[in-house]
C-alpha cells in the first residue's frame, strides 16, 4: 500500500507491506517532525531516497536517527549530498530555467545535516527484507542516480523522473534530457497502474 504524505511542495511516500514499511523521500529539514508524527507507529524499516536533491533528502538524517533505520540511495547521487548552492537544479526547458533560478535562492537558506547512506541501491534490487514486495528501478536523467520503486501491486514511485504539475510530463529539470526521456518510457512500459511523482498528484490509469 502506498500512502502519499503531502506536507510539502515535494511529496514523500510510505510504502507498507505485511512485514514493515519504507519511507520514500523525506522533503525539507523543517518537515522532519511532521513526517515523524505521521509514520512513527508504522514499523518503518528503511528510508529510501529517489535522488539526492535537497527537497527530497533534507530530513533523512533527522528521521533515520529517530527511527533507528538505515538510509538507502544510489551511489551515483551520493556526491550531490551537501553540495549546497552547487547542487541547484538544472533546467534547459523554459519552466526548468525558472525552477533552476529560484532554487539557487532556496539553497542559500537551506540547511540540513549531511549524511552517508547505509545502503547503496542497484537496479532490480529486491526490498523484501524491509517488509514490502517491491524492487528498485533505475530512472536516470533528472539526476544520474535517480531511482524508483515498483511494487508487486503495480504501483511505481518515481521521485522526479516525472512531474504532474498542471499535467503529467517527464521531468522539466534534468542533467541529461535524452536519458530522462528514456526513463519516462521505462516507467510507461513498467506495467504500473499508478505513478506516484515527486511533485504533484499521482497519475492513475497509466
Amino acid at each position: 500500500m502506498v500512502e502519499r504524505i503531502g506536507i510539502s511542495y515535494a511529496n514523500c511516500y510510505l510504502l507498507s507491506g505485511e512485514g514493515g514499511s519504507i519511507l520514500i523521500d523525506t522533503c525539507n529539514y523543517k518537515d522532519g517532525p511532521k513526517i515523524l508524527e505521521r509514520i512513527k507507529d508504522k514499523n518503518v524499516k528503511l528510508i529510501l531516497l529517489t535522488h539526492g536533491h535537497f527537497d527530497h533528502v533534507s530530513s533523512a538524517k533527522y528521521l533515520a536517527k529517530r527511527l533507528n533505520v538505515p538510509i538507502a540511495m544510489s551511489e551515483k547521487d551520493v556526491p550531490i549530498i551537501g553540495r549546497g548552492e552547487e547542487s541547484a537544479l538544472l533546467g534547459p526547458a523554459p519552466i526548468g530555467r525558472v525552477v533552476s533560478f529560484f532554487s539557487k535562492f532556496v539553497l542559500k537558506k537551506s540547511t540540513y545535516s549531511v549524511f552517508e547512506p547505509n545502503v547503496l541501491l542497484e537496479d532490480g534490487q529486491e526490498l523484501s527484507e524491509y517488509g514490502v514486495k517491491a524492487h528498485v528501478v533505475e530512472l536516470p536523467g533528472h539526476t544520474k542516480g535517480s531511482v524508483g520503486v515498483l511494487t508487486d501491486d503495480r504501483d511505481i514511485i518515481v521521485g522526479d523522473a516525472m512531474f504532474n504539475i498542471f499535467r503529467p510530463t517527464g521531468s522539466r529539470i534534468f542533467e541529461d534530457e535524452e536519458t530522462m526521456r528514456q526513463s519516462v518510457q521505462k516507467i510507461k512500459k513498467s506495467g504500473a497502474t499508478t505513478i506516484y511523482v515527486g511533485h504533484g498528484k499521482p497519475i492513475k490509469n497509466v
